[in-house]
């Protein structure tokens, strides 16, 4: 049986930031927090039921601010999460964490569950940029909680950070990029900044000055360079990792490999099924506390039709920098790939898309432009 991964989610933050439209809340008042973990905990254990014979080699606690959760609270979810499933001796466990909510007890004790992988949310070193955002820490906080984290032994680090923020210069993120490059985090992600709804953002759209399509892309050249020049490679439009750095769970999600979701909103894809939460922190803490199996928590369940299947492998093995191979694709499938993929050559042509090894994958130019060239080539089939 083929390996599953775990995406845990914490819908708790000390502050939701501007840009922010994942599900979470602020913290929670009279026991909230302890009362969705311990709810979490029994969804873990009774789940972990269905899936006996397989074993877990990725977990990913996401949010929110899973850094929020106390040491009692964070080892109850990982007691958990180890009496539920079997997880394999290299399991990447991967938690992410907001600069303010580590402390060096909190640090000493994700060395000691088997935390192998910790995910900082930066986004800018830039104080003034960090406030527009709504970050709730600065530049010197983030150092501090960075230290925090290699003094307890973690070795592999990401740091997340953004570009084309309000007023933003692309020598004001080049400066982002060098900072960040020089404190040698393992895996770097940066991500173009999108408005969307049900964010404070959105609210105030019309007075936000954003950088042109032109600053973006100077924006997004200057990541890649840059990143290339420092040891790290792109494997994937927002994501660069030295050497061995790659994010395994991730990886999961762009190579449709099965994983499971816990909590509201969280997402699974399990054998081809889709299925989901509702973003009801109420709602799935009562259903697990009035012993409801876990299967009638889902909000939606779908099953993907042959067509997406073969659409959706296509789009998201293309954000990847190894591309899409049309061998691996038919064998799959049994359906000529560059027929049904067959603008593709339209867009090699035009120097988004390049053969390597065999493979159509982007450019940087295509990269840039992904989310439209993919949206034509799926509408011409």
């Amino acid at each position: 049986m083929k390996n599953l991964g775990l995406y845990i989610h914490i819908p708790f933050c000390v502050k939701k930031c501007n840009y922010c439209d994942f599900y979470s809340l602020g913290c929670v008042a009279n026991g909230g927090i302890e009362r969705y973990t311990d709810a979490l905990c029994k969804h873990l254990k009774k789940e972990g039921e269905l899936y006996k014979d397989r074993e877990v080699d990725t977990v990913f606690l996401g949010g929110g601010t899973p850094s929020i959760l106390s040491v009692e609270l964070i080892k109850n979810v990982f007691s958990a999460i180890n009496e539920g499933f079997r997880l394999t001796p290299s399991c990447e466990i991967s938690l992410e964490a907001n600069p303010g909510t580590v402390t060096e007890e909190k640090a000493k004790a994700y060395k000691q569950i088997g935390i192998n992988r910790v995910s900082i949310g930066l986004q800018s070193v830039n104080d003034r940029e960090l406030n527009v955002l709504g970050r709730i820490h600065t530049l010197d906080g983030f150092e501090e909680s960075y230290r925090i984290l290699r003094e307890a032994g973690i070795e592999n680090i990401n740091i997340d950070i953004m570009y084309a923020l309000p007023d933003q210069k692309t020598d004001d993120f080049i400066k982002t990029l060098d900072t960040v490059a020089d404190f040698e985090p393992e895996h770097i992600s940066a991500y173009c900044l999108k408005i969307e709804e049900n964010t404070n953002f959105y609210k105030i759209r019309d007075t936000l000055i954003l950088p042109d399509e032109e600053e973006q892309y100077k924006m997004y050249e200057a990541l890649c360079n840059k990143l290339a020049a420092k040891g790290y490679e792109q494997y994937e439009i927002s994501n660069f990792a030295k050497k061995g750095g790659r994010c395994v769970h991730n990886l999961k999600y762009w190579t449709s490999q099965d994983y499971l979701g816990f909590g509201p909103s969280a997402h699974s894809c399990i054998d081809g099924v889709r299925y989901s939460y509702s973003e009801s922190i109420d709602e799935y803490v009562n259903a697990i506390c009035e012993g409801n199996n876990p299967v009638k928590l889902h909000e939606t369940e779908y099953e993907l039709t042959e067509e997406e299947k073969m659409d959706e492998y296509v789009m998201l093995r293309l954000r990847l920098s190894d591309g899409v191979s049309p061998e691996e694709f038919e064998n799959r499938f049994g359906v000529r790939f560059e027929k049904r993929y067959k603008k593709l050559n339209m867009y090699e042509k035009s120097g988004h898309v390049v053969k390597k090894h065999g493979n159509f994958a982007f450019t940087p130019k295509g990269f840039f432009v992904s989310n439209y060239i993919l949206s034509d080539i799926l509408e011409s089939i």
